[in-house]
């Protein structure tokens, strides 16, 4: 999760498709996606905790 809005990994892909100087916009398009994916991962985190250890919170 944390590549997709890593700078240098953002410049190197851009650098090689042609795109060098869209990191900006590369990253705030990339930040939903991420935004959400840990949302999910979040949310999907506390459910198997209150699955397992049911009564310990």
């Amino acid at each position: 999760m944390g590549n997709m809005i890593c700078v240098h990994n953002v410049v190197a892909a851009s650098a090689t498709v042609g795109l060098a100087g869209m990191e900006g916009t590369i990253i705030r398009r990339t930040m939903t996606p991420c935004l959400l994916y840990g949302l999910l991962t979040g949310v999907m985190g506390m459910l198997f905790i209150y699955i397992l250890f049911p009564g310990t919170f």
